[in-house]
C-alpha cells in the first residue's frame, strides 16, 4: 500500500448526458483542503467529465508526492488500473481494433500517473460519503458555471427526480428501480437517474452480444467489461 500525502475525491456530471457537463475535485493534504471544479458548456458525457476531474487535480499537484484517488467511476478506475496498460501497448486501439473512447483525456490522465505514486479506490456514488458528496456539488456548480459564463439558462438544483432517485434508498416503491428481477419481484435497488438500477440500465452495462445471442450484462459504467475488452 501507498502511504498519501495527498487524497483527491473526484466527481463529474452531465445534465442530460450527453449534455453541458461539470467536474469536481476535493483536494487534502496535511491539514490543508482546496476545492476545485469546471465544466463545458456545449455537449459533453458523464464519462468525460469523470476523467476531467483526476487530470485537473493531478495538474494542480507541484510536485511528485503519493496520492489516493477516490472516483466513484468504475469506468475511470478500471480504465486506468487495467485496460490502459494494454491499449498503450496496441496504440490506443482497443482489442477488437476499435479506438479506444475519449483517447485524449485516456492519455493525458495515463501520462500524469506516471508522474506521481497513484494509488485509485472506487467508492459508491450517492452513499452519503461526506468528500464525494462535496466532489458531487462541485461538479454541479462547475456545470452552473460554465452556461453562466456561455450566457446560457442554469438550472440552480439539478432536477427533482433526478435528486430524489440518488437520494432515496432502494425499498420497493418509489425511488426503487423500476425493473423487475429474474424472480418477478420488483427490484429493489437504488436507480441511476433513467429510473434503472446499474444492474438493469442498458446505457452503463458492456452491452456486447454474447454467443447466446444476448447483450452482455457486466455493469461497467459505461464501455465494455473486462472479458470483453
Amino acid at each position: 500500500m501507498v502511504e498519501s500525502n495527498v487524497e483527491i475525491y473526484t466527481d463529474g456530471a452531465c445534465i442530460p448526458n450527453p449534455g453541458p457537463g461539470g467536474w469536481g475535485a476535493v483536494l487534502r493534504f496535511g491539514g490543508h483542503e482546496r476545492e476545485l471544479c469546471g465544466g463545458e458548456a456545449t455537449t459533453t458525457t458523464n464519462n468525460r467529465m469523470e476523467l476531467t476531474a483526476p487530470i485537473r487535480a493531478l495538474e494542480s499537484l507541484t510536485r511528485k508526492v503519493p496520492v489516493a484517488i477516490y472516483t466513484d467511476s468504475t469506468y475511470v478506475r478500471n480504465g486506468i488500473t487495467q485496460w490502459v496498460a494494454g491499449w498503450r501497448k496496441r496504440g490506443w486501439m482497443t482489442s477488437t481494433n476499435t479506438p479506444v473512447k475519449n483517447v485524449d483525456l485516456w492519455q493525458r490522465l495515463d501520462e500524469l500517473v506516471g508522474e506521481h505514486e497513484v494509488e485509485w479506490h472506487w467508492v459508491k456514488g450517492h452513499s452519503g460519503h461526506p468528500e464525494n458528496e462535496r466532489a458531487d456539488r462541485l461538479a454541479l456548480k462547475g456545470l452552473q458555471g460554465a452556461m453562466r459564463a456561455a450566457g446560457l439558462p442554469v438550472a440552480e438544483e439539478r432536477p427533482a427526480a433526478v435528486e430524489r432517485k440518488k437520494r432515496e434508498p432502494g425499498p420497493i416503491g418509489e425511488g426503487a428501480c423500476r425493473a423487475v428481477t429474474k424472480k418477478g419481484t420488483p427490484c429493489p435497488v437504488t436507480p441511476r437517474p433513467s429510473g434503472l438500477c446499474h444492474v438493469h440500465d442498458p446505457a452503463v452495462q458492456c452491452g456486447v452480444t454474447k454467443r447466446n445471442g444476448e447483450p452482455c450484462a457486466i455493469a461497467t459504467g459505461g464501455g465494455r467489461c473486462d472479458y470483453h475488452r
